[in-house]
């Protein structure tokens, strides 16, 4: 059996069964009654977030950025990426196996009480925790030299589509086909998933790089090829 596929399966499933949770599992073991992260460990913990949307990214990161003085004839924006995570955590953490019961208040924070007998968890494994649901939203290296590899054919003037599109290219395409440049307004942009949001930040620069350079040439349809075909349409073709 090929586990690596059957675990891309499991996390596609969870996706859609689950699009607005993030479920972080983290190998432990437990040491003079401590639980602590170990790769080796016999156990497992698990804790659901919430995703994090580009409302909730904007409202805590608004929270925790102040400005500072440098030298005394210049001001920087600076944020607090402790009081960030801290945030994070009483705003999204929704549940998990550790037996401490997740309170909420009416606005859908940790109530303060809750807070304080979360905190009281080793900090490796809370670490362990929260840089698993920041992972799930991180853009890597990778997968940016993979959107620039696809958008030069995306964006080309006689490029014929994109076969195999990633994530950012699929949804990039699919919401301009569905939606007008993506049919995002004030009243819906907060809801969007910020990993998203971040995706489609790129392909909009992206975008913006090819006009730039084939302003000179006729506009062409952009698509997406599906199973080495492709197929014009009204605007941008999803895959099939």
């Amino acid at each position: 059996m090929n586990s690596t596929a059957e675990n891309k399966a499991r996390q596609v499933l969870q996706q859609v069964n689950e699009p607005d949770r993030v479920r972080v599992r983290v190998r432990v073991s437990w040491r003079n009654g401590i639980c602590l992260p170990d790769k080796t460990g016999d156990k497992e913990e698990e804790a659901v977030f919430a995703v994090l949307t580009f409302g909730d990214n904007y409202a805590i990161e608004k929270a925790v950025t102040y400005e500072k003085d440098v030298d005394g004839s210049t001001t920087v924006q600076v944020t607090d990426l402790n009081e960030y995570r801290r945030l994070l955590v009483r705003h999204n953490l929704l549940s998990w196996t550790l037996d401490i019961p997740i309170e909420r208040d009416s606005y859908g924070w940790m109530t303060p009480e809750c807070y304080q007998r979360v905190s009281r968890i080793p900090a490796p494994l809370m670490e362990a925790f929260v840089q698993g649901f920041e992972q799930s939203m991180e853009i890597t290296e990778e997968e940016e030299r993979k959107i620039s590899r696809q958008c030069a054919i995306l964006f080309s003037p006689t490029g014929r589509g994109v076969s195999d599109a990633c994530e950012a290219v699929s949804l990039f395409c699919t919401l301009g086909n569905y939606w007008e440049k993506f049919g995002l307004n004030k009243a819906t942009l907060p809801s969007l998933p910020y990993r998203e949001y971040l995706l489609l930040k790129i392909m909009l620069s992206k975008e913006g790089d090819a006009n730039r350079v084939k302003h000179h040439h006729p506009a062409s349809s952009t698509k997406i090829a599906s199973a080495g075909r492709s197929r014009p349409s009204r605007g941008l073709v999803m895959p099939m």
